[in-house]
């Protein structure tokens, strides 16, 4: 009775409908089929899986080897017997990759396979109906695997016998194994595709990235918020807003380009490539004068002169919009107009904005004697929670994205996932920083005035005094926005990010079943949020048990 009491009521009721949910999946054919699609459990999950455990296990140990050779003289009995386990576990793995390379290989091909581009790359063979890697690229990624495995039981050996010799630069062996073997723990855990279980890795891989983001982005809202006006504050943040603006009108003040809609707007009308959005719109929904307000269908042109060609060679189109320049074969002038190119437009939009932000921020902190900063951040979080999250994922994932791809020419393309990721980081960083100011306006004042006779800076005082008694203060809390979190990347699925939801999406709109893929994922829900609430109280109590 012990043991049961110390459960928490919640997982003490799912604990007791677990059988329950077990015959349930294992006795219905559409609930377990619903399972496996939300899951992402895909082909060959179960070697892939086995392949997965032991990679996974060695470069725990391998951690745990490299921690034990950095604190050797105060590491812990349990680490030291996992470093001396790490050399044979190590030495396993690679003779296994060499004796039964088919244990391994299902997991090194998966994830070998969706690293690279399927559209691109010249690796994958196309040629049957499942795309999968040419025979002689499996053969390489074989041969790559059995080097990196022998080469990491040797870097263990080396590590283990640097700690034995007590040589002054263990440690710093040790340093770099431990960054080495962390880089592949995170590799596997957070990048590596997992093919017996892609949903899920989906699910938590958006809720953790979103949650660390969010985190950063909230201490940086609040040490905005703490920043203090100086007698200069004011002068110098509004002659750099009043710089921004004159930035922006000497763009506005370059000189226009002139253009004519010439032919005829019975048919469609060619427009050339590069020609701003609003100029097409006014000629697409006959904003023009003369255009009766009536929509016309448009068509895109390479340049100019192949745009006016079109009026000849294309029967579906009937006129141009060119420069007065290149209308050399004297098409009737229909509309004329003249507008700033896009290459001073966009600039001067983008200095008139910032400009006139940071003015109105400079204005604002000298009416009320606070930094300009200081302002702006009170204003995004109090602007950013009230909009809903979807809102917030729906700009950022597509007219954002869209917006910051065509600055970039395409340099920045952010894949759906990314941009996922981004926008719950942005939407829950506004209340991350409400959690983290009272955290710290929890801390007595006098904390801080102890810091300061002590002759600590702001930086040393907030890191070594503030940050760890506020961080105690809203763990809680913390963890409440975790699980929100958790449930908020179903929103992701809007972005079409193949996370549970879009699997279960998926499979409800390919199998025509009512309730089984609804309530499948209602209950890993359900079992995820628990599991993670009771991780987080263990947190709790164990930072509640170190602060006595």
């Amino acid at each position: 009775m012990s043991r049961l009491s110390s459960i928490r009521p919640s997982n003490l009721v799912l604990l007791a409908a677990a059988p329950f949910i077990i015959y349930l999946f294992a006795t219905s054919s559409k609930y377990l089929r619903s399972l496996i699609s939300i899951l992402g459990i895909g082909n060959n999950a179960g070697p892939t899986f086995v392949g997965f455990l032991l990679i996974l296990t060695v470069a725990i140990l391998g951690y745990l080897c490299a921690r034990h050779a950095r604190f050797e003289a105060h590491a812990p009995g349990w680490l030291r017997t996992s470093a001396l386990a790490a050399f044979p576990a190590a030495v396993a793995l690679s003779i296994l990759g060499f004796v039964a390379p088919q244990v391994l290989m299902p997991f090194a091909e998966t994830v070998f396979f969706h690293a690279l581009s399927e559209n691109t790359s010249t690796l994958i063979d196309r040629s049957n109906q499942t795309w999968v890697l040419f025979p002689e690229v499996i053969a390489q990624v074989q041969t790559g695997l059995q080097i990196v495995l022998a080469l990491y039981a040797v870097v263990i050996g080396l590590c283990l016998l640097s700690a034995r010799l007590n040589n002054p630069l263990s440690n710093y062996v040790g340093l770099g194994f431990e960054v080495l073997t962390g880089a592949v723990l995170f590799y596997l855990m957070f990048m590596a595709h997992w093919q017996f279980a892609t949903g899920v890795a989906i699910t938590f891989r958006a809720a953790i990235f979103a949650y660390i983001f969010a985190a950063i982005l909230g201490l940086i809202w609040v040490g905005l918020q703490s920043f203090k006006a100086k007698a200069r504050t004011t002068v110098t943040y509004g002659s750099i807003s009043l710089a921004l603006l004159a930035i922006s009108a000497f763009f506005f003040m370059q000189p226009q380009v002139n253009y004519v809609l010439v032919g005829s707007t019975d048919a469609r009308i060619a427009i050339v490539r590069g020609t701003p959005q609003a100029q097409a719109d006014i000629i697409r929904f006959g904003e023009f004068e003369g255009g009766g307000d009536q929509q016309y269908r448009i068509r895109s042109a390479t340049d100019a002169a192949s745009a006016l060609e079109q009026i000849e060679t294309v029967d579906s189109v009937s006129g141009a919009f060119v420069p007065v320049e290149a209308n050399t074969q004297g098409y009737p002038v229909l509309w004329r107009t003249s507008f700033l190119p896009d290459k001073f437009r966009n600039p001067a939009l983008a200095f008139a904005v910032f400009g006139f932000l940071l003015l109105t921020l400079t204005v604002g902190g000298a009416q009320h004697k606070l930094h300009p900063l200081a302002v702006g951040a009170e204003f995004f979080v109090d602007t950013i929670r009230g909009i809903p999250m979807l809102v917030i994922i729906l700009y950022i994932g597509l007219p954002l994205a869209g917006a910051v791809k065509d600055a970039t020419g395409g340099g920045i393309d952010m894949t759906n996932m990314t941009r996922g990721i981004i926008a719950i980081s942005v939407g829950y960083s506004a209340y991350m920083a409400e959690i983290f100011r009272s955290g710290i306006e929890a801390i007595p004042k006098g904390q801080l005035e102890a810091g300061s006779s002590l002759g600590l800076s702001r930086w040393h005082t907030a890191r070594l005094i503030v940050l760890p008694q506020a961080l105690r203060i809203v763990t809680p809390p913390l963890g409440n926005e975790f699980i929100a979190m958790i449930k908020d990347t179903s929103l992701l699925s809007i972005l079409s990010v193949r996370d549970m939801t879009q699997r279960m999406r998926e499979f409800q709109a390919a199998s025509f079943l009512p309730f089984a893929p609804f309530n499948t994922a209602a209950i890993l829900y359900v079992v995820i949020t628990l599991g993670c609430a009771s991780f987080l109280k263990w947190i709790e109590r164990r930072t509640a048990r170190d602060n006595r």
